[in-house]
């Protein structure tokens, strides 16, 4: 090899590394604030899960799949944990940090799960 293809080599893998390292390193340069996911997204597809679920079970207690000792617990359960949500995402504001939402989502899970008895 002559030292201009040497050369050349070595510049292309450096910016290639460079490249690279600042792809890896991007989201440290955004800091804790940086333009992340609406906090309140999680609790938004948690709530909507929860929908979900006391319909299978509604569909599933109709098909006779499910003992109505059974539908009837689960149902509680999910309609408890549907409503905390939804307090949850009411209380949330536009101006609530990213802190104030996770408070709000320990809280709501605290709740559902001493209405769990655990």
């Amino acid at each position: 090899m002559s030292t201009l293809e040497v050369f050349l080599t070595t510049v292309l893998l450096l910016g290639i590394g460079g490249l690279v390292f600042g792809y890896v390193l991007s989201p440290l340069r955004n800091g804790p604030h940086g333009s992340g996911p609406d906090p309140s997204s999680a609790l938004r597809l948690a709530y909507e899960r929860t929908l979900i679920r006391l319909r299978e079970l509604e569909a599933d207690w109709r098909t006779g799949k499910l003992p109505e000792e059974d539908y009837l617990a689960l149902r509680q359960r999910y309609l408890e944990e549907g409503a905390t949500l939804l307090r949850v995402l009411r209380e949330g504001s536009e101006g609530a940090s990213a802190e104030d939402w996770v408070e709000a989502a320990v809280r709501a899970r605290r709740a559902h799960q001493g209405g769990k008895g655990g």
